[in-house]
């Protein structure tokens, strides 16, 4: 970033290059004393402000230019031993931040400052430098062997429409960067190893030739010689190898940084080294006979046993509040299954007892989850009024009544890793949204129209984005009077979880729960069961045919028409895309109620003949009901084209419009837009039915980008 503007003479480059430049200065010419200790002092405090700025980082990218930095930082100590050199060679005196660390280390015996100081190199050199280095070393060997099945990971969320080709590029570029950075860190840490070597052997030639120079050229006595220069000598040691302690640290610190690792490394330490209270109290406990033995000091073991036992006592009363969590359970007014010791959740309808652990079963990944920080624990404690629990079992059975099937339990569980206030939504072990609210205070939304500005904490509202404020329970009589939708904490979470919940209805979609539909249908419509399952279609290609619908929101209530025009088609394709553009023919009535408001009308627009056909044109044969071969420029048009024309239509009316055109290009059309316009739905002719009025409010038409046609 430049300190000044890009046209200006100074910027960071440019002193960048200039400070490269003074590196190289120092080297070939000899410094004033003075001068020399204050950049001693500045290499140590860029070696502190590095270990400060990775102790804080989230991940190890947020530093990718570290391996520059350590090489500069290297070149410039190396360079202050130099020239550290020439003055204790020279003139017997290397400043005042040399003599200091000398003779505070040293004091008046050479031998236990000589021993500190190998201590300490040795501490750099065969601990952390060797264990850092073999850390990146191995860090980089197998990120360069994941690249490969990353990429294909990332190709094939974009290709199912997970993520959109922006978020796939980000992806990319994340992948080669980090890449590309444990590589360099892998040669990064042979200048650490070479910093520690070359600092050992400047110390030795600093000893012996101080004292040759001392004796022979000077006339010293060899005991003043040996005094002088000992004493300069270990002080531009220790100097040198504090700096380079600090950077050693640093480096370690960000190679070791793993991905779960997203708060700062304090926090997550902390989390992991205390997040249980069992082994603190055994700790404690050994501790505690330790100071009572005979012959043992007491304070040094009591201190430390009293310590841990505290903590273990905070931990254990924070777990205690995390088994009173409830989770969503079907049925009977629970939201799910209640949490036991050490917040695992039961299965439903399980009383809590305990139950021997099968070491050989494959752990549980629960459909959906809602993890939540600590301060909000209370919105689920009903002795706290907490009606969260509650709400989320009127999730499932709203979801049940517009989209036709019932979802798994979604369990509820505190995590410490989250911040007080935040809390995320879990798919199948999948983070797929997260939010922060305030349980005491009320969000108040902005639908557009209000007539004042109220003060408060401005936010988004998770689910949809609209502009909001957090608000005291004070004002939020004066914010509904002003226009505002007001809401409390608990209805913010539930309407962000509602909105996943649809977001992901096809994933959370099982194969069994297919199977319990095919045995409730069976009860009143067995010759349609039986002639499709198993005979024409495996209950796999039904189970992708209904998530394709649930993908558009397509409610699957009527399940036996489904199933029969399955069996009907089942034998022209096998093809779970094809198959569900016939199912949503089928569904023509549920689909087209969806946009009709209360003047029985459906609102579209529609693409001009030349237009559909030539995407038409550009669809081919295959699996997955074809593809479409625009070129990438003419996607981006037609893209635009639809969503000028989208976005007019949706400011000039509110009525929920829908986007009307051929069934042949249906469903790549909808492919091609989900990615770049939110809501918008595609409709084909044969799915409008003949009761419904349909009027027309525009055409997008190729030669203007989002003209209007009356």
């Amino acid at each position: 970033m430049a300190f000044i503007s890009k046209n200006k003479i100074l910027n960071a480059d440019v002193i960048f290059a200039f400070f490269i430049g003074s590196i190289l200065f120092v080297l070939l010419f000899p410094l004033p004393p003075v001068v020399l200790s204050i950049l001693l002092v500045v290499s140590m405090a860029l070696s502190l402000v590095l270990l400060m700025m990775i102790f804080y980082l989230k991940k190890s990218l947020e530093i990718s230019a570290f391996p520059s930095i350590l090489l500069v930082l290297t070149l410039f100590r190396l360079a202050l031993n130099v020239a550290s050199t020439k003055l204790i060679l020279l003139n017997g005196n290397a400043g005042s931040v040399i003599s200091a660390f000398g003779k505070f280390v040293v004091g008046n015996n050479y031998i236990i400052g000589g021993v500190v100081f190998i201590i300490l190199v040795i501490i750099n050199f065969m601990v952390i430098v060797k264990g850092s280095g073999r850390i990146a070393e191995v860090a980089a060997r197998f990120t360069l062997d994941a690249m490969p099945g990353k990429q294909m990971s990332i190709d094939s969320d974009l290709n199912a429409g997970i993520i959109d080709e922006n978020e796939a590029r980000t992806k990319r570029k994340d992948l080669s960067d980090e890449a590309e950075f444990f590589g360099a860190m892998d040669g990064a840490s042979k200048f650490v190893t070479g910093d520690a070597v070359a600092g050992i052997i400047i110390t030795a030639v600093n000893v012996l030739g101080g004292i040759l120079i001392g004796t022979f050229q000077k006339g010293m006595p060899i005991v003043e010689a040996l005094q002088v220069y000992t004493v300069l000598t270990i002080g531009d040691g220790i100097v040198s190898q504090i700096p380079a302690l600090m950077v050693s640290v640093a480096a370690g610190m960000l190679v070791t940084k793993t991905a779960s690792d997203q708060g700062g490394t304090g926090s997550h330490l902390f989390s992991q080294l205390f997040g249980r209270y069992q082994p603190l109290f055994i700790s404690a406990t050994m501790l505690g006979l330790l100071a009572v033995l005979p012959g043992f000091p007491f304070m040094p073991f009591a201190i430390p046993a009293v310590a841990i036992f505290f903590i273990g006592m905070v931990v254990l009363r924070k777990a205690q509040e995390s088994d009173k969590l409830a989770v969503a359970a079907a049925g009977g007014g629970s939201a799910g299954a209640l949490k036991g010791p050490g917040g695992k959740a039961l299965p439903e309808g399980s009383n809590g007892g305990e139950k021997k652990a099968d070491d050989t079963s494959m752990p549980k990944i629960n459909p959906m989850t809602l993890e939540l920080g600590f301060s909000l624990v209370p919105l689920v404690d009903p002795n706290q009024d907490g009606d969260l629990v509650d709400r989320i079992s009127l999730i499932r059975r709203q979801i049940k009544e517009e989209m036709g099937f019932l979802i798994p339990p979604i369990s509820i569980q505190d995590n410490i890793e989250l911040s007080n206030n935040e809390y995320r939504i879990m798919v199948r072990g999948l983070e797929r949204a997260r939010g922060s609210v305030y349980p005491t205070s009320h969000l108040a939304i902005n639908p557009g129209d209000v007539t004042g500005q109220i003060e408060g904490v401005r936010t988004l509202e998770p689910a949809f984005g609209f502009e909001a404020v957090w608000v005291s329970s004070s004002k939020v009589d004066a914010a509904e009077s002003m226009g505002y939708t007001v809401v409390d904490a608990s209805s913010v979470i539930t309407t962000h979880v509602t909105k996943i919940v649809k977001d992901y209805a096809s994933e959370l979609l099982s194969r069994q729960d297919i199977s319990n539909m095919i045995e409730r249908v069976k009860e009143t419509n067995e010759a349609v069961v039986n002639e499709l399952v198993p005979g024409q279609l495996s209950i796999g290609v039904v189970h992708r045919v209904l998530q394709h619908l649930l993908d558009e929101k397509v409610p699957v209530h009527d399940i036996a028409s489904i199933f029969e025009t399955l069996s009907d088609f089942a034998g022209q394709t096998k093809d779970p895309v094809i198959l569900c553009e016939f199912a949503r023919q089928a569904l023509r009535g549920h689909i087209v109620a969806r946009f009709v408001g209360d003047d029985r009308t459906l609102y579209a627009f529609t693409m001009e003949p030349e237009l559909e056909e030539e995407i038409q044109n550009s669809i081919s044969q295959g699996g997955g009901g074809g593809i479409m071969s625009l070129s990438p420029e003419r996607a981006v048009e037609i893209t635009d084209l639809i969503k000028n024309t989208f976005e007019k239509l949706s400011r000039e009316t509110d009525h929920d419009i829908v986007l009307l055109v051929s069934p042949l290009i249906r469903l790549h059309l909808y492919r091609m837009l989900k990615r770049k316009i939110d809501n918008i739905s595609v409709l084909s002719y044969a799915e409008v039915t003949d009761d419904i009025p349909l009027k027309v409010l525009g055409t997008v038409k190729s030669d203007s980008r989002g003209r209007i046609a009356a």
